[in-house]
C-alpha cells in the first residue's frame, strides 16, 4: 500500500502515480491539483484548503493541516453548541492525522448525548403477526390472508431506541470506520460507539441529502452529536464495489471551518442572537441592484430590523504582501454598496510567525472604505477566543458609522 502525506496549499513535488492511482484521486479528491512534473509518470500534487484523508485500493493519500490538529477541532468543536472540547488529542505512537483525531473528538460528542441512555421514540411498524398488537390492517388482512385468522397483519407504534437521530449518529461512526485507522486506541472508540448503538438500523445516508431533525427539550442534549454527525457524513464519500469498500474519504473544508468559528466566536463576543447575526445572511435579502438579479451572501452581517447596519466577510487564505487580494477587495465593495454602508470588513485567518497589521482601502470614488485585518489561529484556545473580543470591537465601531436611518430601523 502507497502512502502519502501532502500539506495543505504545499506542492509536493515529483510523485509518483499509476495511471488507475491518478484517475481514482482526481475523481475521490478534486480539491488537489495535479499537473505533470518533468519525468513522465511523475506528478506534482498540491492541495487546496481540503484537508483529511483519501483511501484508494493501493493508495492512502493523508492532507494535513497547516494549523495542529488540536487547533483545526478546537474551531470545529466550538461552533457546536455545550459540546466539550477534549483540549488535546490522545498521544499516539504516530502524530494523528485528523480522521484519528475527529473520532475522539466525535466520542466525546457521542458519550455527551448518549450519557443518560439512547434517546428513544414511537416508530410504526407494520408486521404479519400470530396474535393482535396494535391495529389490525383489514384491507391488508383479506387482500394477503382471504379470511383466515391467522397470522393477521398489524400495525403497531413501538417506543424504540431505532430513531432518525441515532441513526446518524451510527451512519456516522460507520463513514469513519471506514478510513484508514492506525491508532489502537482509536479503533477502541470506533467499537465502543458500535456498540452504544447495536440495537440501532443501519442506513446510508447520500451527504447532499441529509434529514433535518427537528429542535425539541427532548432532544436538545442530542444537537451537539448530531451537528458534527452531519458533518462527518458531508465531508465523507464511500465508492463500493462487490460489497466492499472499494474507496473511501474523508474531506473538510478549511474554508468553511475558518468561516463557521468567526460566525460564531463573533456572534457570542458581541452577545447576538442567529438572527440579528446570521451567517451568509440567511433569511435577510442583500441583493446588489434594485431590480434583485445579484443576491449577496456575505459570511458576517449585523441586522437591526430590515437593515443591514454591518457587513464583512471572513477569509481562510493568506493576505498578500499589500494586504487583501483584489478580488476579495472587489467582493467587499460589492457588499457596502448593496447595504449602503461607508465600510466592510474583511477577516483573513493568519498562522505565521511575521505579525500583519491592519490595512485600510479608502475607495474615494465610491466613498466606501474596504478594511482588512486578521485572526491570529496560533496559541490556546482562550488567547484566541480574546482576539475574537478585538475582532468584536472592531465591527462595533464600523456598525457606529452606519448612516443614522439604518441604525433607526
Amino acid at each position: 500500500m502507497q502512502r502519502l502525506q501532502l500539506a495543505e496549499h504545499q506542492t509536493c513535488e515529483d510523485v509518483r502515480l499509476t495511471s488507475r492511482q491518478l484517475h481514482a484521486l482526481q475523481g475521490s479528491a478534486a480539491s488537489v491539483d495535479i499537473s505533470p512534473a518533468s519525468l513522465n509518470g511523475r506528478w506534482d500534487l498540491r492541495p487546496g484548503s481540503k484537508i483529511g484523508v483519501v483511501r484508494l485500493p493501493d493508495l492512502t493519500v493523508e492532507i494535513r493541516p497547516k494549523l495542529p490538529i488540536e487547533r483545526v477541532l478546537f474551531l470545529i468543536s466550538y461552533t457546536l453548541d455545550r459540546l466539550d472540547f477534549p483540549g488535546e488529542v490522545v498521544d499516539l505512537a504516530q502524530p494523528p492525522n485528523l480522521v484519528e483525531a475527529m473520532v475522539q473528538l466525535f466520542h466525546q460528542a457521542v458519550r455527551q448525548a448518549t450519557g443518560r441512555g439512547l434517546l428513544q421514540g414511537y416508530q410504526t411498524r407494520e408486521e404479519t403477526l400470530n396474535v393482535v398488537r396494535g391495529r389490525i390492517r383489514i384491507e391488508e388482512q383479506l387482500r394477503r390472508r382471504y379470511g383466515i385468522a391467522v397470522p393477521i397483519e398489524v400495525r403497531y407504534d413501538e417506543f424504540t431506541p431505532d430513531i432518525e437521530p441515532n441513526r446518524l449518529l451510527k451512519a456516522a461512526v460507520q463513514r469513519l470506520a471506514w478510513l484508514p485507522q492506525r491508532s489502537p486506541n482509536t479503533r477502541r472508540l470506533l467499537s465502543v460507539m458500535r456498540a452504544v448503538f447495536a440495537n440501532v438500523s443501519t442506513v446510508e445516508y447520500r451527504p447532499a441529502n441529509l434529514p433535518e431533525v427537528a429542535v425539541t427539550p427532548l432532544n436538545a442534549h442530542y444537537q451537539p452529536a448530531l451537528a458534527l454527525a452531519r458533518l462527518i457524513l458531508r465531508s465523507g464519500a464511500v465508492e463500493l464495489a462487490a460489497g466492499k469498500v472499494e474507496s473511501a474519504s474523508f474531506l473538510i473544508d478549511m474554508n468553511e471551518v475558518f468561516e463557521d468559528f468567526v460566525v460564531v466566536a463573533l456572534r457570542e463576543a458581541l452577545g447576538l442572537t442567529e438572527y440579528t447575526f446570521p451567517q451568509e445572511a440567511r433569511g435577510r435579502g442583500l441583493w446588489l441592484a434594485a431590480d434583485q438579479k445579484v443576491r449577496l451572501r456575505p459570511d458576517i452581517s449585523w441586522w437591526q430590523g430590515d437593515r443591514c447596519v454591518f457587513v464583512g466577510d471572513a477569509k481562510y487564505k493568506r493576505t498578500t504582501v499589500h494586504g487583501a487580494q483584489t478580488h476579495d477587495i472587489y467582493q467587499a465593495l460589492a457588499y457596502a454598496l448593496a447595504a449602503g454602508l461607508p465600510s466592510a470588513l474583511l477577516i483573513y485567518a493568519h498562522d505565521d510567525q511575521d505579525r500583519i497589521d491592519p490595512v485600510i482601502y479608502d475607495i474615494r470614488e465610491a466613498r466606501k472604505r474596504i478594511e482588512i485585518d486578521v485572526l491570529d489561529l496560533r496559541g490556546q484556545p482562550a488567547e484566541i477566543l480574546e482576539r475574537v473580543k478585538r475582532l468584536a470591537c472592531k465591527v462595533r465601531q464600523h456598525r457606529a458609522e452606519a448612516p443614522a436611518d439604518s441604525l433607526a430601523a
